[in-house]
């Protein structure tokens, strides 16, 4: 039987580290952590480990600190896509405006969730919902604590992950396939215009 709860019931959230200006992002001589902030995250859902930025940070890092199982949900921009943390390299600090879960285990499947709010049906209603202002979009972290989320059973969350999981990995691999295509078809049509 499918339930409702608010997803800050559904784990340990926070946000993402808040810096004043630019200056505190800089790594100076001695960077000790790498900043994740939202140009990581790629318009497929992706978290593009390749653009960390080392940072010098002081203080307790315990609450930014990204661990696998984590669940990112962006609160500023055009992409409101949230992703599970797979895998990050050591020492990564989710810096600006991120909202990090970190799901009960017993409650939710964070793959699930990651899916629940990137579906095309709720992204709309969460867009109308939630996001604010004009031209920049963002979501309050109260707002996002406060949104709903439908649970169905444990099991029937892992079914839905294990699909939404596969069907990724297509997307990955038909993208890939189509660029390496393009990347044939633009050399064998160079090859005719240097034979002839």
């Amino acid at each position: 039987m499918t339930k409702q709860k608010l997803l800050g019931e559904l784990g340990h959230i926070r946000i993402g580290y808040s810096y004043r200006s630019a200056k505190d992002l800089e790594s100076g001589d001695h960077p000790n952590y790498q900043a994740l902030q939202l140009n990581a995250l790629t318009n497929e859902g992706l978290l593009d480990w390749s653009k960390l930025s080392p940072i010098y940070f002081k203080g307790n890092p315990e609450q930014y600190v990204l661990r696998s199982g984590d669940v990112l949900f962006p609160l500023r921009g055009s992409r409101t896509i949230a992703v599970v943390v797979e895998d990050p390299p050591p020492n990564v600090l989710a810096v600006g405006a991120w909202a990090i879960l970190t799901p009960e285990d017993r409650q939710v499947n964070g793959t699930y969730l990651a899916w629940y709010w990137n579906h095309p049906d709720i992204s709309k209603q969460r867009e109308h919902k939630l996001s604010k202002g004009s031209k920049i979009q963002f979501i309050s972290m109260q707002d996002c604590k406060d949104f709903p989320i439908d649970l169905p059973s444990l099991a029937n969350q892992q079914k839905i992950a294990k699909i939404a999981k596969l069907r990724r990995q297509e997307c990955e691999l038909v993208s890939k396939i189509e660029l390496l295509k393009d990347k044939l078809i633009d050399a064998a049509t160079m090859q005719l215009v240097t034979k002839s």
